[in-house]
């Protein structure tokens, strides 16, 4: 799990490599793997813990054990780090009454003032706060059964001005198994369970869900913010977004059967060459920073075709067929007697039919090239070669013979060849 959050927080959460984070601590087992996973990834850490005195003696347990908690955390070497802990109590029953706000939301908007406030004052770079992928399903669900456009379904950035989100890549579950193999220490809010406080209630619907189905509604949530930022671009004629060529290329590639980590990896790949990626019934291929496309090969575009060879005397005036036609006109009498076919391989050149020029030999990885052919274009292109000497080619079919196979002034015979699929 560390592995993952790394990888994430330094793509997506927090750019500075020793930033100095101060972290939201309420004791409970989301924000102890925080504390945690940001002391082991190595940053300058600090912690806030608030007292709203909500829960009467267990309010006071909570700040008890972060300040002990604060003095036992070590560095992956084993130093003790002695925390700093900053702890802030509150009247939030008063201020409910005074400003006409539930009490959760009372205890929202003075947390994140007095983090803010705090943040400031010790000159930390971000607060980090240990929202995880099932609250962001949470997020989506309480918005949708209150009603929201776009920008409710969008849930929860990763970074939102100063606030970040560092686990947003993983589940409850993944963060309780951390916690339990480690053997951290964490209490728990007793009023969690009371299903009459809206987000608990969604909390307990959603504990039937697997985390396959938790991750499908996290995900969905970032695209709708990638919608969101396109949405706002589009709205306010400013530049699109970076991180919307990810939506742009998600709705190109779903209809295909890719899913949004292959977007994801397919994304980061684009500027490479020769990686590809596998659907069910697609595959898609990076070939010189270009994205292509196909259908997955079946067992009989595999099978070696058939190879037809008729000959007929020269003819006053012979139809020629298109190069990209599956048969094509040959001087029988310079052709090879055995004949095979195969697929090119690096090293591969030929004489390319030249008119009146001289013909000269060229590779066949810079003839595919020339023809913007694909990674999986070229693998399928057979080679009609001379059986004696493999080497020696004499079509690559469907786009060209080569040129000392030619019908010329001097030809008297005429091979017509034509490859089929058996």
């Amino acid at each position: 799990m560390l592995q993952k959050v790394q990888s994430y927080v330094r793509a997506r959460v927090i750019n500075k490599e020793k930033a100095h984070v101060l972290v939201a601590l309420s004791g409970g087992a989301d924000s102890v793997c925080l504390l945690h996973v940001m002391v082991d990834l190595g940053y300058e850490v600090e912690a806030a813990h608030c007292n709203f005195h909500l829960r009467g003696d267990e309010s006071d347990r909570d700040e008890a054990f972060v300040r002990a908690l604060c003095e036992t955390v070590k560095t992956p070497s084993g130093e003790s780090l002695h925390i700093p802990l900053h702890v802030k109590h509150f009247d939030t029953i008063a201020y409910a009454r005074e400003h006409g706000v539930s009490i959760e939301m009372a205890a929202r908007e003075l947390r994140y003032a007095w983090f803010e406030e705090l943040r400031q004052q010790i000159g930390a770079d971000v607060i980090a706060v240990a929202h995880h992928m099932n609250d962001q399903a949470e997020t989506l669900l309480l918005n949708l059964r209150r009603g929201t456009g776009v920008h409710g379904l969008a849930g929860m950035k990763p970074v939102n001005g100063k606030i970040v989100r560092p686990l947003l890549c993983v589940t409850r579950r993944e963060i309780e198994e951390y916690v339990r193999a480690n053997g951290y220490m964490y209490v728990v809010d007793s009023t969690n369970s009371d299903t009459r406080i809206q987000r608990n209630a969604v909390r307990a619907l959603l504990s039937s869900s697997t985390d396959a189905e938790i991750e499908h509604m996290a995900h969905t949530a970032e695209l709708v913010q990638e919608y969101d930022s396109l949405l706002q671009a589009l709205l306010w004629g400013t530049t699109i977004p970076k991180q919307s060529e990810r939506t742009l290329l998600y709705e190109l590639l779903a209809p295909y059967g890719f899913n949004a980590t292959q977007v994801e990896n397919i994304l980061s790949a684009l500027p490479s060459s020769g990686k590809h990626f596998e659907a069910e019934n697609y595959t898609a291929e990076i070939d010189h920073g270009e994205l292509h496309i196909r259908a997955n090969v079946t067992e009989s575009d595999m099978e070696e075709p058939i190879v037809l060879r008729a000959v007929h005397p020269r003819m006053p005036k012979e139809h020629f067929p298109d190069q990209e036609a599956m048969y094509a006109l040959f001087d029988a009498d310079k052709l090879p007697e055995n004949l095979m076919l195969r697929h090119w391989k690096e090293g591969d050149s030929f004489l390319p039919i030249a008119n009146k020029s001289k013909a000269v030999r060229k590779k066949l990885q810079d003839f595919f090239s020339d023809l913007k052919l694909s990674v999986s274009e070229k693998n399928r292109v057979w080679l009609l070669c001379n059986a004696d000497k493999p080497e020696e080619i004499v079509w690559v079919v469907g786009y060209r013979i080569s040129d000392p196979y030619k019908l010329t002034d001097a030809t008297t015979r005429v091979a017509e060849i034509e490859v089929e699929k058996q």
